[in-house]
């Protein structure tokens, strides 16, 4: 089985350096765009099966791809989810429209939480790195890993911290070194073989500049 592991396009909140998280924020024009440039460059690929998550920024970046196919529509999975950043969804992280003692508090919190997941606790209503990876390997032994025979190409449509995520997990990295690598960019991509029941990333895609 090979596996693509998407992140959506553009949103405003990406642009304006805002986190997300659970925040339903829609792709802007950019985005649009970008997953359309994604398609087309994905169109040479005939998918079995599509997982998104249910935020409409991957579900409509999935269903842009989709249109390649008649007989393909993505089926939505909450383990796909962004990660939950609890009360910093919406802050600013370049910092620059912060103004109250209490955003800057929290910016500084997650800031520290960034360079060390594994001591610092998350913010207040936010998923630590170990309730992330325990969703997604949830989400790989009941419906990637009991398919490996049946599927011969998967699209998964995410976000950033969730193909960081499968990246950390395929790769055995600690929770510390979470945050310590590369976010792929809007319409980027892992592409992931499965192989008797072992995953090893092949390929690191950037779909709008291929």
């Amino acid at each position: 089985m090979e596996l693509y592991i998407v992140r959506h396009g553009e949103t405003m909140w990406n642009r304006q350096h805002r986190l997300q998280g659970l925040t339903d924020i829609p792709l802007n024009d950019a985005g649009l765009a970008g997953a359309r440039i994604a398609s087309e460059a994905l169109k040479h690929i005939h998918f079995d099966h599509v997982f998104s998550s249910p935020l409409s920024r991957a579900r409509k970046t999935a269903e842009i791809i989709c249109r390649n196919y008649t007989d393909l529509r993505p089926v939505l999975c909450e383990d796909l989810k962004e990660i939950s950043f609890g009360i910093g969804e919406g802050l600013d992280l370049s910092g620059e429209t912060i103004t109250s003692e209490s955003e800057k508090v929290t910016l500084a919190h997650i800031k520290d939480w960034f360079q060390d997941p594994e001591r610092i606790s998350p913010l207040p209503g936010g998923e630590s790195v170990t309730d992330i990876k325990s969703r997604l390997n949830h989400f790989l032994k009941t419906d990637i890993y009991p398919n490996e025979d049946i599927y011969k190409k998967v699209l998964i449509t995410a976000h950033g911290g969730i193909v960081r995520g499968f990246e950390c997990i395929i790769n055995d990295l600690s929770d510390y070194d979470f945050w310590h690598g590369p976010i792929v960019p809007n319409c980027g991509a892992l592409v992931v073989s499965l192989k008797n029941g072992k995953l090893r990333i092949t390929k690191v895609l950037d779909l709008i500049n291929m």
